[in-house]
Formats: C-alpha cells, sequence, structure tokens
C-alpha cells in the first residue's frame, strides 16, 4: 500500500478521496487528519470525504443483487475521479466487497485502495499468534454474505472452522443517525447474543469489526460479547490498522517543524440531518477537530452520482 508520506513526496502534496456508505468512514478520515497534523509538511494534504450512500431511503445492503449495487457504486466512483485524487480510498468494508464486482475495478483510472486487505491482514495476525484462538467477525449483510474475509484469510493459512461470522443488518445505519443512540447498545446484543451460541467454549476470542461505523461502538461490543461469553473479549478494528499503514513513514513533527498543511471536505449525495451531524461530529471532535467542523460544513451534493 503506498503511505501518504510517498504520495507527498512524489508530488509535492496529494489529494486522497475516502469513502462509505455512510459516516462511518470518517473515523478513518479523522485519524489520517490527526496523524498529518503531528508531521512535519512535505506539500499540502487534501482529504475529500464522500459519503456514497445512494438515496434517502436505501442502502447498498437494501438492494436487489450485487449487479445493482455495482451499478450505483459505479456512478459514485466516475463521480470521485472528477476530483483528480492521487488515490482513492474505500474506507468501507460494503463498499470494497461491491467495488470488486464494478467496471471501474477492471481498469481503474486512479490507484486504489479498500480495507479489505487491512483486515485480513489484522485478522490473520491475531489468529496466527494462538493455534486455539477464535474470531467472530462482525460486518453487514453484503460483507458477511460475501465471504470475502474467510477466503482471504484461508489464503494466509487460517482455517474456516476458527471464524464466526454474524450479519447486524441494520446496524450501522442506527450508527450512522446517532451513534449514542438509546438503541444502537440493544442492536449490538442481538448481534453478539446470536453469534455467542455458535462459539466454542475455549481459546482466546477476537471480535473483528468488519464495518468501519462498528468503530464508533466498538467498547459496546467488547463488552456485550464478553456478557454473553463469560470471556476476554479483543477488538480487532481494520480501521485503525488501515490508518496506520497509510502513515507508515511520517516523521515525527520536531521543535521547530511546521506540521503538513491539511483540509478537509465532506461531500453527500443525501442531505445529513443537522441532528446527525452534530451527533456524529461530537464523537469525532476529540480525535479530529478538522473532520468534524468539516462535516458540520458538508457540502450536500445530491446531483453528484
Amino acid at each position: 500500500m503506498m503511505s501518504l508520506a510517498a504520495l507527498a513526496r512524489n508530488s509535492g502534496g496529494a489529494t486522497v478521496v475516502l469513502t462509505d456508505s455512510g459516516l462511518g468512514g470518517l473515523l478513518i478520515c479523522a485519524g489520517l487528519e490527526r496523524r498529518l497534523r503531528a508531521t512535519p509538511g512535505e506539500g499540502p494534504v487534501r482529504l475529500v470525504y464522500v459519503n456514497a450512500w445512494p438515496d434517502a431511503h436505501h442502502g447498498y445492503n437494501d438492494l436487489p443483487d450485487m449487479g445493482a449495487r455495482a451499478a450505483v457504486f459505479d456512478r459514485a466512483l466516475a463521480a470521485m475521479t472528477a476530483v483528480h485524487p492521487d488515490l482513492l480510498l474505500i474506507a468501507c468494508n460494503t463498499l470494497s466487497v461491491v467495488y470488486e464486482a464494478t467496471a471501474f475495478s477492471r481498469a481503474p483510472s486512479v490507484p486504489v485502495t479498500g480495507i479489505l486487505d487491512e483486515g485480513a491482514a489484522l485478522f490473520a495476525e491475531a489468529l496466527g499468534s494462538d493455534p486455539t484462538a477464535l474470531l467472530a467477525l462482525f460486518g453487514t449483510r453484503t460483507t458477511i454474505g460475501s465471504a470475502e474475509h474467510v477466503r482471504r484469510l484461508a489464503r494466509r493459512g487460517i482455517g474456516p472452522e476458527r471464524i464466526f461470522a454474524e450479519a447486524c443488518h441494520g446496524l450501522a445505519a442506527a450508527i450512522d443517525k446517532d451513534p449514542d443512540s438509546p438503541a444502537v447498545p440493544g442492536l449490538v446484543d442481538e448481534c453478539t447474543g446470536r453469534i455467542a451460541l455458535r462459539l466454542p467454549a475455549r481459546g482466546p476470542l477476537y471480535a473483528g469489526l468488519a464495518c468501519t461505523h462498528y468503530g464508533y461502538v466498538a467498547e459496546v461490543f467488547r463488552t456485550s460479547l464478553a456478557r454473553h461469553t463469560g470471556r476476554t473479549v479483543e477488538i480487532l478494528d481494520p480501521g485503525e490498522r488501515l490508518v496506520d499503514s497509510l502513515t507508515g513513514g511520517l516523521p515525527p513533527l520536531g521543535p521547530g517543524a511546521r506540521p503538513s498543511p491539511v483540509s478537509v471536505q465532506v461531500v453527500s449525495k443525501v442531505a445529513l440531518a443537522d441532528a446527525q451531524r452534530q451527533a456524529v461530529a461530537r464523537r469525532l471532535e476529540p480525535l479530529s477537530p478538522a473532520t468534524a467542523g468539516a462535516l458540520l460544513r458538508y457540502e450536500h451534493r445530491p446531483d453528484l452520482f
């Protein structure tokens, strides 16, 4: 994976488009902005976050089949290339799965990277450290139904009998509206309760968050799964791993050095209610005030794709 350090050195600056179906990937945008703020500047970095949620009433997981999802995402990808990015980052497990079925993926006009490989690498490292360890994998209906993580882990030598996957349909949409909604813990608990019934009783237990939205409620997942299983649970968040990979090689900001100039822009095809933006921005503010502010000032583009 090309790092942001390499992009900045090669071009004197960089434009990175990040996309997700909703606002989950803003955690990755915030993580990148925070890291860049703490490194010396080699050139301006522009982070453009595109919410690729297709319409106000239906997400990608609600569309009838992969062909329909890919057709919509192809239109969204075409709109993103109009920004002329140096890198297009799919900060979404669902859209990373859908991307493989797009026409764009067969001849991409810009470099593209996604979160699936980072997740598979993270999960494989954890499971490889102990042959008795188990992975409880949580994601959207599209992500879990694709079994893409299982296939990628198998290529890394991890047997499918150690992976227990559960789709938490509707959870990402609930988090997208308000990560602190009273309804969210109950939705998480339903999902962890179902998977707990299928887990063997022994071995270290990891919870893999195969949806960037779930990063907002990682502690809810940990405590809920621990309660259902009576075991210690360690969270594995591919979003954090992706930020680490992209910022690899960035030097620390030394005394007297000037930080990288970083700008953040948020664009959305669907309208984002003020209450929704305020709720998510409250979560982003401690990590990246610039990303929280960009969300509050977002650009509504109903004609985006």
